[in-house]
């Protein structure tokens, strides 16, 4: 009689019995879908340790820390010095389909990058002071009382005084992006919404322009938010427009806590706590605006060329108007830039791509200003990674310690520089000297092995053993 509860016909040989009799080992890897009684699995069979004695190393997405996943990102970041100098080297040429435009913006970044001792050394200065937020003798004073302060209360409100001059200094970018993201929103809108969001998005960028912080906040407020929440309750598109309004609240949020007079309040009531040297008290609150707009950091960050160039010349050519070669190039420089800039790197990071007698020149620097802190009887110690990359010459790795009063210095150099090591010995000791000083150990050796940044800053781990950080 035939098996009608079957789809087909019987195999010869099979039986439901035989099939139940074989046993299933959880380790057979012929066996995909069977789950192992001895570990705890997820459904998405993903699992919460994944090589985590081995954070650069491995391939996997990690899962279990942002950290982890930051240091694989930082160890997989692109070449940046081969995109810099492909476009200081003057590799992407007009004919290979970069429009007029930004032909015209390639050319004159490429002759801010013209550089000599005088101009080097202002480019220098600059890139240290744009990309240093809380330097100077105010941030100075804020950060010897959070270190000395027994006090919680006192300790919080320095944190959000810093939090609110960050938002503060960071106003212009917040309005642009802001802006941006009202016009954005009216392309990912039908045009009946969309013509009512654009009269509004053109109001604010006049008030940006007029500088009316509360103004514009009304605006969201009153009149984009309710517009967008409506729209996407009627239409229930959860899509582009509800993530771009995410993205705006949270540049409100950060637009609002630095409003200027929360922030002159909270200055004042620093000064209760004695922070600061002087008599603040009789300053009057354009005073205070002035000193806190006078950082190195405000004045920099108004006048940083390099910055403006870049993010020009990148913004054009993703808009379209250069091909994947030069696109391809620019990515790979936005994409180092952002790593490196991320909130778990805890180096300053400075980009330094020049040109010498026609030659292209990309540095990149990383600084601990405090490597040795915390080791008993030992006071900070500044540790500094020089990565150059000279056209026509090569990769140069120089890592530099001071410390007990004397610089040293590591150079690593391509064959023809090393050949002339003792030469190059000397000179960088005379240099040393030259701008107060002491030398110490300093070799020169020939390049075998890039430097990695964790090979030059251990201490970069650190937070991986003593702190919690898990993702979701």
């Amino acid at each position: 009689m035939p098996e009608i509860l079957r789809p087909t016909n019987p195999v010869p040989n099979y039986d439901n019995a035989g099939a139940r009799s074989q046993p299933i080992t959880p380790r057979d890897t012929n066996i995909q879908n069977v789950v192992d009684p001895t570990r705890v699995t997820r459904a998405d069979q993903r699992t919460d340790q994944q090589q985590a004695g081995d954070a650069v190393r491995s391939q996997h997405l990690r899962y279990e820390s942002n950290f982890l996943t930051f240091v694989q990102r930082l160890r997989n970041a692109p070449d940046t010095a081969t995109a810099f100098l492909q476009i200081l080297g003057r590799g992407l040429q007009v004919s290979s389909g970069i429009s007029e435009g930004l032909a015209v913006e390639m050319a004159q970044f490429l002759e801010y990058m013209q550089m000599d001792e005088a101009k080097l050394m202002e480019f220098l200065k600059g890139q240290l002071q744009s990309g240093s937020r809380f330097g100077g003798a105010l941030f100075q004073a804020l950060r010897t009382a959070y270190n000395r302060s027994g006090s919680e209360m006192l300790r919080t409100e320095i944190l959000q005084f810093l939090r609110q001059y960050s938002d503060y200094s960071s106003t212009g970018h917040l309005e642009g992006r802001m802006v941006r993201t009202l016009y954005d929103m009216t392309q990912s809108l039908p045009s009946h919404w969309s013509s009512r969001l654009l009269d509004t998005a053109a109001q604010m960028e006049n008030g940006v322009a007029a500088g009316d912080r509360q103004g514009n906040l009304q605006l969201l407020r009153d009149q984009v938010f309710p517009l967008i929440s409506n729209y996407v309750s009627t239409t229930h598109d959860h899509g582009r427009a509800r993530t771009l309004l995410s993205m705006l609240t949270l540049d409100m949020v950060r637009y609002e806590n630095g409003s200027e007079p929360e922030m002159i309040a909270a200055f004042r009531h620093l000064n209760g706590y004695g922070i600061f040297p002087g008599d603040l008290d009789k300053l009057s609150d354009e005073d205070i605006l002035r000193l806190l707009k006078d950082t190195e950091f405000m004045k920099a960050a108004g006048t940083d060329r390099f910055a403006q160039h870049l993010t020009q010349l990148t913004g054009r050519a993703l808009g379209g108007e250069a091909n994947m070669q030069t696109q391809e190039a620019l990515k790979n420089i936005m994409a180092s830039i952002l790593v490196n800039e991320s909130v778990y790197m805890p180096l300053k990071h400075l980009l330094l791509p020049f040109q010498w007698d026609d030659k292209a020149v990309f540095s990149e620097m990383w600084v601990d200003p405090d490597e040795d802190k915390g080791q008993s009887g030992q006071a900070p110690s500044p540790r500094i990674l020089i990565k150059m990359d000279i056209e026509g010459l090569g990769a140069f790795d120089l890592l530099i310690d001071s410390g007990g009063g004397r610089t040293s210095m590591n150079v690593a150099c391509p064959e023809s520089v090393a050949a002339h090591s003792g030469e190059v010995s000397r000179s960088l000791g005379d240099i040393l000297e030259r701008n107060g000083l002491r030398a110490g150990d300093i070799r020169v050796g020939p390049l075998r092995r890039a430097l990695k940044i964790s090979d030059a800053f251990p201490k970069l781990f650190e937070r991986v053993m003593t702190g919690v950080d898990v993702k979701v």
